[in-house]
């Protein structure tokens, strides 16, 4: 594939980076350029210099997860490939400290070992004979949950246990020896009662399990869930007293990937979407399923009950179909299925009649959203969202976005010329009294200075952009999922267990 020469203010971020490894100058591809290139620095530094004035009733800690590649891949190198690190900022009594620590996965431990590279990424080919026939990266996720933060994968992999304070892997969590499968990237947390709640995929049958952990990290319940076949959904959803596992027609063929060694994701239009509600730690006989208009999710915001009803809201893509270019080589399968196009939906559930609805609540190209997640569950009624170009030539979130889910209204602030941002949690201010009484909190890179900053914005008034701005000793890489710790449960709590991984 050739260099582009004229894309979009983006172009920038496809430079050298460097303080990436030295074998990514020699690979072309633009998730190991400039924004996006890998970094394989850990970091530690306190007392951070700050642009503006941190608040004081900011107290606890912004985490985020995303890929970073040590060694040059055996194959193409797709951006959901990198070795997870975990990027920390946290603030207490208005300063700021930061921290990366790699997520010493069992991959990493053997390449570590070999000094090279040694299970393929997901542009394949594959030997599914091998066990593991792919890379478990842990990169993709956090969750906080039992005292630790877990880092989790998207394609469902071990559940890393990290110490919150200082991000280095403790262990493998085994949910109190009972856990036999593996979790999905992105399981919730039930504020009210400290469970977690996951499903996992294979592509035998059962196509699907789902489970149950207590606040104490005990597997208390898991099911086989009935489906047509091997599906990938990305995320699933919980109210007070049920969960919904998705059902999306949007999956690869099992066929292709045993005869040929490649995931191929379809689009069948000819299927619906379904949504299967079944109470917390009900059986597969006690899943409804209700239909909707096909189509894919990659991240839903939340749901709750409302009388009969269940209420959910999420980013819809109404064709997820992957939209490869020619001129784009070798790389247009990864580069196509990145061109997401989604919008904010909302989708009812009657649980006595069987009724349903949906309706799109706004049309901006939006997603990596985000409630307040000790709402999860509970009605909620705003979300934080980043804005998505929509044509881009790799992923950029260009602006971060506040709904309003009662009328579907947002307000926004765009990061500016050469500025990309990444997901940003709400962080709950000491003494909040309303639900957006608190802080957003978000990593952005400079694209073309390749220098990173954390921004704080009064929730309330996003559109005024940050009150404050941490400039960050390094530079932190495009990544994935972030998540905030409430500082009392971070400093007031005890330290994780090391376990063997």
């Amino acid at each position: 594939m050739g260099e582009r020469q004229e894309v979009s203010r983006g172009d920038r971020a496809y430079g050298i980076a460097p303080d990436a490894p030295a074998w990514t100058r020699s690979v072309e591809n633009p998730y190991l350029r400039g924004y996006h290139a890998p970094t394989i620095h850990e970091t530690t530094a306190v007392d951070l210099q700050v642009d503006g004035e941190l608040p004081r009733d900011l107290y606890g800690a912004y985490v985020r997860n995303g890929p970073n590649s040590i060694y040059q891949p055996a194959n193409l190198y797709h951006w959901f490939d990198g070795d997870g690190m975990v990027h920390g900022v946290y603030f207490d009594d208005g300063k700021a400290s930061y921290r990366s620590r790699f997520v010493r996965t069992e991959a990493l431990a053997a390449e570590s070992v070999a000094g090279r590279s040694s299970l393929p990424g997901i542009m394949g080919p594959f030997d599914t004979s091998a066990d593991p026939y792919l890379k478990d990266t842990a990169n993709t996720d956090v969750v906080f949950h039992d005292g630790a933060l877990l880092a989790l994968w998207y394609m469902c992999g071990e559940p890393y246990r990290l110490d919150p304070r200082t991000l280095d892997t403790v262990g493998v969590a085994d949910f109190g020896g009972r856990r036999k499968t593996s979790v999905s990237a992105h399981p919730k947390v039930d504020p009210r009662t400290g469970e977690l709640v996951y499903f996992t995929l294979g592509d035998e049958a059962p196509f699907m399990r789902y489970g149950v952990v207590s606040r104490e990290g005990e597997l208390v319940h898991e099911i086989p869930i009935d489906l047509p076949g091997p599906r990938s959904p990305h995320d699933l959803t919980i109210t007070e007293r049920y969960s919904i596992l998705h059902d999306f027609p949007f999956f690869h063929d099992v066929e292709i990937l045993r005869r040929h060694g490649y995931r191929v994701a379809k689009f069948h239009p000819d299927l619906p979407s379904r949504f299967g509600v079944l109470p917390r730690r009900g059986d597969n006989a006690d899943v409804r399923w209700f239909e909707f208009e096909p189509g894919y999710v990659l991240h839903m915001v939340n749901a709750w009950e409302d009388g009969d009803w269940i209420v959910m809201d999420g980013c819809f893509q109404p064709d997820p179909t992957i939209r490869r270019r020619k001129e784009e080589g070798e790389l247009a399968s990864m580069l196509g299925y990145l061109r997401i196009r989604a919008h904010l939906r909302r989708w009812r559930m009657n649980l006595r009649t069987g009724e349903t609805s949906e309706e799109q609540l706004d049309d901006q190209n939006v997603e990596f959203c985000l409630p307040d997640t000790e709402l999860y569950g509970a009605p909620s009624r705003y979300s934080y969202h980043q804005l998505l170009p929509v044509e881009p030539y790799t992923v950029e979130f260009n602006a971060l976005v506040k709904y309003d889910h009662r009328d579907g209204s947002s307000v926004r602030h765009d990061y500016g010329e050469g500025w990309l941002g990444s997901e940003a949690p709400f962080a709950r201010r000491v003494g909040s009294t309303a639900e957006d009484d608190g802080y957003v909190v978000e990593i952005v890179t400079d694209a073309a200075a390749l220098q990173s900053q954390c921004w704080v914005y009064h929730a309330q008034d996003i559109a005024a952009g940050p009150i404050a701005r941490v400039r960050l000793p390094a530079r932190v890489p495009s990544g994935f999922h972030a998540k905030w710790i409430p500082g009392d449960q971070l400093w007031d709590s005890p330290a994780p267990v090391r376990t063997d991984q």
